[in-house]
């Protein structure tokens, strides 16, 4: 079952526009600031654990208790929990995103791949691979990469020799592998299925009417992509055939993420579309405080808890912002003075205050003074009328009957 309906659990400000994040470890979400900051954020509140000085080149990657940085003309591994570094390997400029695969960091630079272990950042091999601008992606024992010139690159990880290479038309527009299938999108304007375990075969190809963009997900059964048309596509994993395919108000320019069964699909928007897997339909959409920038995209993760996700928003009023979504079925942990909208009932202890203003349809004591003048003859004795006995402040109580009481000794509420 998907871990969805999501609810916000929280929502916390930012000091201005964001480079590169969110991403996530488990316990913290780190984004970078364009101020030449990097913070880490509790994931349960938002309060703000470390903050350090960093100018952020490329997207971060996490793996365990480590936080891999690409920072001016160096990578670096810092510390989930206090930000510390554990190790800097100098004199390496990232152009695409990091990739983290078990105990491996696959670093690209202008010319070159690198993969560094993770743990002490030292370089295993390095690769001659231009004109690599998207984030490599790893399956198995084997790292793929692929270049504006369309090359296809399929490199065993252990050491980096080459296990086939392929050329597509037009260049590599996006990239994702999945059980011996490499998905990628090209300038043709098509996707392809190459069979990676015989030599990048190609199994299927599908015409998409514009250039695949931003990230693809795959999950056990289809493969999900965003095109330049405005267009969300489903195709089966195995032959290509088409599930469903469906159009956006918005340009999906970041791709989409699929997480609990649901496509989430990411863009320049003030919300969050969300769609089912298996056909398609609106599955709803995530409500943002602001609109989300065109450059950043969210973190989407499926953890034992459900999904999670990160938005970064205050694109359109430059209200910066970091939220997070996760399954409705808990209480959210917000700040109590953060409680939105004013006014909100809590159970609580009730407020200290005379009963008399708590039960305002009862005359306690000595009746207000007034002219005699101001009093209609004759003056009448009733009972007060019976209410729903609910306005004690913070007591959830039952309403009272509307049939009146017996009195004692009497026949009736008229006697």
């Amino acid at each position: 079952m998907p871990g969805l309906p999501l609810a916000q659990w929280w929502s916390v400000a930012l000091d201005g526009p964001v480079s590169v994040g969110p991403v996530t470890d488990g316990p913290r979400v780190y984004v970078a600031l364009t101020s030449a900051h990097l913070t880490a954020r509790d994931a349960k509140d938002g309060h703000e654990i470390w903050r350090h000085q960093r100018v952020v080149t490329a997207p971060m990657v996490t793996d365990g208790h480590l936080l891999f940085v690409a920072s001016s003309d160096a990578v670096e591994a810092l510390q989930g929990d206090t930000g510390r570094t554990a190790w800097t390997l100098p004199r390496v400029t990232p152009v695409a995103p990091l990739r983290a695969s078990g105990d491996w960091l696959i670093v690209t630079t202008e010319t070159e791949l690198l993969a560094v272990r993770a743990a002490t950042g030292e370089v295993v091999w390095r690769k001659p691979a231009g004109g690599v601008k998207l984030a490599p992606v790893v399956d198995g024992d084997r790292v793929y990469a692929g270049a504006a010139d369309g090359r296809v690159l399929a490199l065993s990880l252990k050491d980096g020799s080459v296990v086939w290479e392929r050329f597509l038309p037009g260049g590599v527009t996006a990239l994702a592998a999945h059980r011996e299938r490499l998905y990628a999108g090209a300038g043709d304007k098509r996707l392809y299925c190459l069979d990676t375990a015989k030599k990048g075969q190609e199994k299927w190809s599908f015409p998409l009417g514009a250039q695949a963009i931003g990230r693809l997900a795959v999950d056990d059964e289809r493969v999900y992509v965003a095109s330049l048309d405005n267009v969300v596509r489903a195709l089966d994993r195995h032959s290509g055939n088409q599930h469903w395919h469906l159009g956006m108000r918005q340009r999906p320019a970041l791709g989409v993420d699929v997480a609990g069964h649901v496509v989430f699909v990411s863009g320049r928007s003030t919300d969050l579309p969300l769609l089912y897997a298996h056909d398609g339909r609106a599955s709803g959409a995530l409500p943002l405080p602001g609109e989300a920038p065109g450059n950043v995209a969210p973190s989407v993760s499926g953890t034992a808890e459900g999904t999670i996700v990160y938005v970064v928003t205050g694109d359109l009023t430059d209200e910066w912002k970091l939220v997070k979504f996760a399954p409705a079925g808990e209480t959210a942990l917000v700040p109590f003075a953060a409680a939105q909208p004013p006014g909100v009932p809590y159970l609580t202890d009730p407020t200290l205050a005379p009963v008399g203003k708590a039960l305002g349809l009862f005359l306690l004591g000595d009746p207000p003074i007034v002219p005699l003048s101001s009093i209609d003859w004759p003056v009448v004795l009733r009972d007060p009328p019976l209410a729903p006995f609910t306005t004690l402040p913070g007591v959830m109580l039952r309403p009272l009957s509307p049939k009146l009481p017996v009195r004692p000794g009497g026949s009736g509420p008229g006697d």
